[in-house]
């Protein structure tokens, strides 16, 4: 298997889960919740083609082939963050340099105020620098962990919870809903019922920080990799749903000009909407470089309930 960035998040996510001793434990680590955490490993192990822990009744398990990936991921993570400590003592970013990580799409929401936050800053402060870089929900935190961001804005919905070690800023909220191409069978249901009865044979893709919105008695098809699928952006979720190959969970902001133009059709009236609560994250450790404050308390000052 050639490993990919997707590859190395699941391996530290497996790596986070052995040292816990299980899903529930894990979860204050890496910040999501435990069906996430499931679904992750779940995917692991479809990639290698090999159980990797028993849970259940009995508790939590590695099994004999866990043990040993276990050893070649800790081997290799360590070779990996090595590398880049390395790395970052031969660069020497400037003190004016703000690293801030988001998840994607998040440029069409109106509340989104960090384009406000970059224009106040070009002016007030023209020597600062802020880089923006896009990843999904995992990658936002392993970076920031990894003290390659300063800030990261992310969403969480449902039962997810921020890691236990970031100092949090509630920003805005961000609504989504389902959504599905206009010869979907789900944009043919007339009643409550024929749209269950359409959705529970439908495949649903969602993006990376919500786990299964939907209700759990639909048993929704969420694709993984074997099947050439990857759940993880909303651009990809977007193509899913515009090819009609999927019912698409979108934020209604990004959605919007397709729903215009006729190429999708919201869902939005036989189910509830999923609410995605986006916050700023900082380590909460150590001291505050001076810069990285100002851009927090910008963010702060802009933030909605």
């Amino acid at each position: 298997m050639k490993l990919s960035d997707i590859d190395l998040r699941l391996l530290r996510v497996f790596q986070a889960v052995a040292v816990a001793g299980g899903f529930a434990k894990a979860q204050g680590a890496l910040g999501i919740s435990q069906p996430a955490i499931s679904a992750q490993i779940a995917k692991l192990e479809d990639r290698l083609s090999l159980r990797l822990c028993d849970r259940g009744p009995t508790g939590f398990a590695l099994t004999a082939k866990g043990e040993q990936v276990l050893g070649e991921v800790n081997h290799l993570l360590d070779q990996i963050d090595a590398a880049a400590a390395r790395l970052n003592a031969i660069s020497s970013p400037t003190k004016e340099l703000v690293r801030i990580g988001v998840v994607d799409s998040m440029v069409t929401d109106p509340n989104n105020p960090l384009i406000a936050v970059l224009k106040a800053a070009k002016q007030s402060r023209p020597r600062l620098k802020i880089s923006i870089g896009i990843f999904d929900y995992l990658a936002c935190l392993e970076e920031l962990r990894a003290n390659r961001l300063d800030i990261a804005i992310v969403g969480i919905a449902g039962n997810e919870r921020l890691p236990t070690e970031t100092e949090a800023l509630s920003l805005y909220s961000e609504k989504s809903s389902l959504y599905c191409s206009p010869d979907h069978p789900c944009a043919r249901a007339k009643t409550a019922s024929d749209f269950r009865v359409a959705l529970a044979a439908a495949q649903i893709s969602a993006h990376s920080f919500v786990f299964n919105p939907i209700d759990q008695d639909l048993d929704p098809m969420l694709l993984g990799d074997h099947d050439g699928i990857v759940q993880d952006t909303i651009e990809l979720t977007a193509y899913h749903a515009l090819s009609s190959t999927h019912v698409g969970l979108l934020p209604d902001h990004y959605a919007t000009w397709w729903e215009t133009t006729g190429q999708l059709v919201s869902l939005a009236g036989f189910h509830d909407p999923i609410i995605s609560k986006f916050h700023a994250l900082r380590l909460g450790l150590g001291k505050k470089d001076t810069s990285v404050d100002y851009v927090w308390q910008a963010l702060a000052s802009t933030a909605k309930s």
